[in-house]
């Protein structure tokens, strides 16, 4: 039987120094992390509102246009596509 050579792993060994360098700068990147995080939440909720804001104004605007019997005044772009593309077929 052929004789395996193990890979030995080398041990760094670190100074209580290094050690503590080490965690300052783990903890620094956690806290930018939950900063990070806690930003990023108040952009998706100040998006959403943006978003339900928005909704409420077009129901508005296609209420309005409906009752001055023009209902094609108010069309989002999707519904626009959607007509051009009937009109092209």
């Amino acid at each position: 039987m052929e004789k395996t050579k193990k890979s030995k792993a080398k041990r760094i060994d670190f100074t209580t120094t290094d050690m503590v360098a080490i965690l300052k700068i783990h903890e620094k990147l956690h806290m930018d992390v939950v900063i990070l995080q806690e930003e990023y939440m108040k952009c998706q909720q100040s998006l959403f509102h943006e978003k339900w804001k928005f909704r409420h104004v077009a129901r508005t605007l296609k209420q309005i246009a409906k009752k001055l019997g023009r209902p094609d005044l108010a069309v989002s772009e999707e519904e626009l596509d959607k007509q051009i593309a009937r009109k092209e077929n």
